[in-house]
């Protein structure tokens, strides 16, 4: 977890797009990487899968805690990063111990990619930072509220989104590679997630507040790419049949 600290403080202090930026684009790279350089590491010179698993488990689990006590949304979305990578590890961990992982990988990197982006696009295109000035959001632009709460479910793995499809590939390589506990564990988490990102959906469609931030800062090209993100990422659930052989034979 101490890898993941700056990540809120960054994500709070920076623009959204440039969130967006940084709660991607690295976190792909570096679970890539590693992907790469462990798979190279024997498993009888360094018990590795362990101490991802290890590492799987905190991260997801802290990164919800953490989460449940945020009123930014940008801080929300960063810790939603933290547990997001603890559910990529879960496939790192048994990458060498099943075919399923490769395709889970990839997939799951893909969906997270397409979905963070869109509920980072959604915060752009609206000029509220806090839970509460979100409120009412759904009467006046719903086109928007809707890419906003598909962004948000599609980050817990409701379905049809493509987050779905991840982490069911990803419990699905836990088992095989002999880690159910931490699908297990990875599902409570996934049930849990459910409630601070349902504190963020409610207000949308309640009657405005006092604290409802006005439209005057509204960005027309981050609300049409959050709808686009949002509307690839439940075309990329809804494919995923298609897709995933493709990932299996990359």
């Amino acid at each position: 977890m101490a890898a993941h600290f700056w990540v809120p403080d960054v994500t709070d202090g920076t623009p959204p797009p440039v969130a967006a930026v940084l709660t991607t684009i690295p976190k792909i790279g570096a679970l890539a990487a590693m992907w790469r350089l462990l798979l190279d590491v024997p498993e009888d010179i360094v018990p590795w899968p362990l101490l991802v698993a290890v590492i799987a488990a905190v991260s997801m689990s802290l990164g919800n805690l953490a989460a449940f006590s945020q009123s930014s949304v940008l801080r929300l979305l960063a810790y939603s990063t933290v547990s997001q990578v603890g559910y990529v590890l879960i496939i790192i961990a048994v990458g060498a111990r099943t075919p399923e992982a490769q395709p889970a990988l990839l997939f799951y990197l893909a969906a997270y990619a397409l979905t963070n982006i869109g509920a980072f696009a959604a915060v752009a295109a609206h000029p509220a930072r806090t839970v509460d000035e979100f409120r009412g959001l759904g009467r006046r632009r719903p086109l928007l509220a809707i890419a906003l709460v598909v962004s948000l479910l599609g980050l817990v793995g409701t379905p049809p989104t493509a987050v779905f499809v991840g982490k069911l590939t990803a419990f699905t390589a836990a088992f095989d590679g002999g880690m159910a506990w931490l699908a297990v564990l990875a599902a409570v988490n996934t049930v849990a997630s459910l409630f601070y990102y349902l504190r963020w959906i409610a207000p949308l469609f309640r009657d405005e507040s006092p604290e409802s931030t006005d439209e005057t800062g509204e960005s027309p090209a981050a609300r049409h790419g959050a709808v686009t993100a949002a509307t690839l990422s439940l075309v990329l659930g809804v494919a995923a049949g298609l897709i995933l052989p493709l990932f299996a034979a990359s």
